[in-house]
């Protein structure tokens, strides 16, 4: 009877805890970041190089807790940059535009958050789906357009949180995402500018739909976050 009235104790002792710490915390939280956004491409393409320059976008983010420091967020992105082919030899640099290419990416993310008064950091992986949108820009004689398949990768993510007030909080986030994808390009050359340095052998086709398929282009952007949040 004695470890039977024991463990009662220790049951609602425990619940009565937890149910403290449920009180003590937010269950749902969303921010709103402005983003700087920075690619790390990498390519297969032989005698050129894929660019993209460094952009600002913005994300938002929902997030979830399990408990204090445990939670599990969804966030949606978005950045645009601009997007090039370079071929390089020993006398000049040749750049083939391949238009405006926006970036949004969906990252489902774990946390696990450090309690130290105001101050929330947190560290956090997952998963992540990026879509691709392209505005062609046309050069004749040159790539002119492009497209990128949507891609499954995955994040490793970092970040602060500092609590204004019982609602409010402002958020410092970064990202580091792989993500890897099948790039096809369309331009208009009859033979294969993309895949070669002897760009020279190749001849202008009159209607400009040659495609180039380049598998397994890595852009890998870094994304750095500051933003506000309410907690509710």
């Amino acid at each position: 009877m004695k470890t039977l009235t024991t463990t009662l104790l220790f049951f609602v002792l425990t619940v009565s805890t937890i149910n403290g710490q449920n009180k003590s915390y937010s269950k749902w939280s969303v921010q709103l970041n402005a983003l700087s956004v920075l690619p790390n491409e990498g390519d297969p393409i032989e005698g050129a190089d894929l660019t993209m320059s460094n952009s600002f976008g913005f994300e938002l983010g929902i997030n979830y807790f399990f408990n204090k420091n445990i939670s599990t967020e969804l966030s949606l992105g978005y950045s645009k940059h601009e997007t090039k082919i370079q071929y390089s030899d020993w006398i000049q640099h040749r750049y083939y535009s391949i238009g405006d290419v926006k970036l949004v990416p969906l990252n489902l993310n774990f946390q696990y958050h450090f309690i130290l008064n105001n101050f929330r950091p947190y560290v956090g992986a997952g998963i992540n789906y990026t879509h691709f949108y392209v505005k062609e820009k046309e050069l004749i004689g040159g790539v002119y357009g492009a497209e990128f398949d949507s891609t499954f990768g995955f994040t490793l993510q970092g970040g602060i949180n500092y609590d204004i007030n019982n609602r409010w909080f402002v958020n410092f986030d970064v990202k580091q995402m792989f993500i890897s994808t099948d790039m096809t390009t369309y331009h208009g050359w009859c033979g294969t500018p993309a895949k070669s340095t002897n760009t020279k052998m190749a001849t202008p086709c009159p209607d400009y739909n040659v495609e180039d398929i380049v598998n397994k282009v890595d852009i890998n952007p870094l994304s750095i976050g500051l933003g506000i949040g309410y907690k509710f």
